[in-house]
């Protein structure tokens, strides 16, 4: 029988609607229930907790970390990364089916418009259906890429909870230092893993033990991941200084690291030294607030904006200074001077005294990049120094006969007990041993609980510059995302 006009407008009409139908659920099985997911995930919180090294929670036989196809993204991902994204973005699935559906749609204009509307399509009709079309179907391009970003890092913080570390413990009361997961140190630990070789792991071993202090304030763990089997006696470890370093982590399978930042570096174009440095950093909850490649962490920037102190620091407390070092008392008697004629005499010769002649590259890097350095004659007049400021919990570390660094925490007049105290940090050079110690740079920044560093300051022998942070909608991002 041959069909008329009449008969195959209908027919044409529902093909059209039951492919859209059709793709607009296809896309939504991309999403989980958050009703089935919520309901899945009381279950597994009643599952018992006597096995702490699982990663896995079953709920009704169902493996929440099992990966699950997603169409959208078009590949394999965790499940629980995909019940976080939902818990935390309730309206970017609705968003994203819209925009298909409206893309799906304007391009389909010259099928369905006769069906529809009754009257064949213009070709003015037709460029606009398609103009918006192309339009709706950029719009779905990038809410999706946004999700698959998300789910991206949600899926490389999630994987990093299975890493195994050995935590350090005190010494004076047992030798025994229990193993502990990522996940298992959620809420009670931050995370900085650096992974690196002998060389790399040397450059950056002052920095990060002159701050072993701070580190330990903040409740962060470091974890150093050597690429070539190197020691931290071999990257310059003193163990007299250290004693028992309760900042200080260690992997308790280094391969499993060594993958987990493989894993990282693999995601990212262009990628090809792995000989590089690299190292990512957590917050309580797990998730990632910073990372790099090929650059160590500028640590007390870190502190600043993502490592506050958790512990009380009043500025009566005392220097920590071993009664055995000379040296490291030498150091404290230096930067005692120092704040002296900073916040108190304001001589401008003494201070120029108390720095070597150096210009120091921190100084340089910001004033390379347009940044004003202010002179010593400026930043020591009587309405720019910071006048009646008093230091206290002063740390020392000597790295070597000639090279030395302090730390201090700074307290402004006033500040209180919650006010806005800041971290300094001094580095100490001498030519021989029996020279004077000379100040090569002084750097500070905001550090106090809840809140975060707005800059820091950078001065060497010339003046100070200011570094002001800038303001970042998503984490710092780098390897993680």
């Amino acid at each position: 029988m041959q069909m008329t006009s009449s008969t195959r407008r209908p027919l044409r009409l529902q093909n059209t609607t039951l492919l859209l139908l059709s793709l607009l659920l296809a896309s939504s099985n991309a999403f989980t229930s958050p009703q089935t997911l919520s309901s899945s995930r009381n279950e597994a919180a009643r599952i018992s907790s006597t096995k702490p090294t699982t990663t896995r929670l079953y709920a009704n036989q169902f493996d929440i970390t099992k990966p699950t196809f997603d169409l959208l993204s078009f590949r394999q991902i965790r499940s629980d990364a995909l019940l976080r994204y939902n818990s935390l973005n309730q309206s970017e699935p609705l968003r994203i089916n819209l925009f298909l559906l409206l893309t799906v749609s304007l391009l389909g204009y010259p099928l369905w418009c006769e069906s529809v509307t009754g009257e064949l399509p213009t070709a003015l009709s037709s460029v606009g259906a398609a103009a918006a079309g192309v339009g709706c179907g950029a719009l779905f391009n990038r809410e999706r890429s946004r999700r698959s970003n998300q789910l991206n890092r949600m899926e490389k913080e999630l994987n990093a909870e299975s890493l195994e570390v050995k935590l350090p413990v005190n010494k004076a009361i047992t030798s025994m230092r229990p193993t502990a997961t990522l996940k298992q140190l959620k809420s009670k630990r931050r995370i900085v893993a650096l992974r690196g070789n002998k060389d790399q792991f040397t450059e950056v071993m002052d920095m990060l033990c002159s701050l072993r202090r701070r580190f330990v304030q903040s409740q962060t763990l470091l974890v150093l991941v050597p690429t070539d089997g190197s020691t931290k006696e071999e990257w310059g470890w003193d163990d007299k200084q250290m004693g028992d370093s309760l900042w200080l982590a260690d992997a308790t399978n280094i391969g499993q690291f060594l993958d987990y930042f493989q894993e990282l570096l693999g995601s990212d174009e262009g990628v090809s030294n792995d000989n590089e440095l690299a190292w990512f950093a957590l917050n309580f909850k797990g998730r990632s607030i910073a990372s790099g490649l090929g650059e160590a962490p500028k640590i007390l920037e870190l502190m600043g904006q993502q490592l506050q102190p958790m512990e009380l620091i009043d500025d009566t407390d005392a220097a920590v200074v071993p009664a055995d070092m000379p040296v490291a008392n030498e150091i404290l008697e230096c930067q005692k001077k120092f704040y002296n004629v900073l916040t108190s005499t304001g001589d401008l010769e003494a201070m120029k005294a108390i720095f070597t002649d150096g210009k120091m590259q921190e100084v340089n890097e910001v004033i390379g990049a347009g940044g004003r350095i202010d002179g010593w004659v400026e930043c020591l007049k009587p309405d720019a120094r910071p006048a009646n400021m008093v230091i206290a919990d002063q740390d020392i570390f000597v790295s070597s006969p000639t090279l030395a660094y302090s730390t201090c925490v700074e307290f402004p007049p006033n500040a209180g007990i919650d006010g806005a105290t800041l971290l300094a940090s001094q580095r100490w050079v001498r030519e021989t041993a029996n020279d004077e110690w000379k100040l090569e740079l002084h750097q500070t920044i905001p550090w106090a609980a809840g809140t975060r560093a707005g800059g820091t300051l950078r001065c060497d022998c010339r003046g100070c510059v200011a570094l002001t942070s800038s303001q970042e909608k998503r984490t710092f991002g780098g390897l993680i995302g």
